[in-house]
């Protein structure tokens, strides 16, 4: 029975240990750990959040004597989450096709207005670089999925729906940028 309440009393000095690591290593690098997830994730709330995150996983962490490896770890840590927080929201984004002409009839300011924005987009798409461009006009001018384009262009689906994202994205700002200069 004495051992059994020795090994106890040494596990919980042993936590104890870990815990006011932990906390010394939150005073120490907390404020460089937000900034580098701010950066990463453009987001004070979700920088916080991860950094919280990754904190738990320290207090987690089953191996007491990998405490000189922290901070790495700390960072290593809210690195992957910050990443997972990405892929999540990227997952979770609303894709908004870009559209100029509906089913009405427009009037000839209306109509005149929609050419000027398409000479724009036409602009804008030729901005944009080759690989990208081209997944974008095979997508939107000629109609083909994803999986099409990516066949001919010889890349994968996932890089094609990136090209697609990011080309959409650029002529969405550019053209925004450009009515708010008006």
């Amino acid at each position: 029975m004495g051992k059994v309440l020795e090994k106890i009393d040494l596990e919980d000095a042993e936590l104890s240990c870990q815990k006011e690591m932990i906390a010394d290593l939150f005073k120490q690098h907390n404020d460089t750990l937000i900034k580098f997830l701010r950066a990463r994730l453009r987001s004070d709330a979700d920088a916080h959040e991860v950094a919280q995150e990754a904190y738990v996983k320290l207090l987690d962490l089953d191996k007491p004597d990998a405490i000189s490896y922290l901070k790495a770890y700390l960072f290593r840590v809210a690195s992957n989450l910050a990443i997972d927080r990405l892929r999540s929201k990227q997952r979770n984004a609303v894709f908004k096709p870009l559209t100029f002409f509906d089913n009405t009839h427009p009037s000839e300011e209306q109509y005149a207005l929609k050419k000027e924005q398409l000479s724009l987009m036409t602009s804008f798409i030729n901005e944009l670089p080759p690989k990208c461009r081209k997944a974008f006009l095979l997508s939107r001018i000629h109609g083909l999925s994803s999986v099409e384009i990516a066949s001919l262009m010889n890349i994968s689906d996932r890089m094609v729906r990136k090209y697609l994202v990011r080309a959409t994205e650029y002529c969405r700002e550019r053209l925004d940028s450009h009515q708010g200069e008006n």
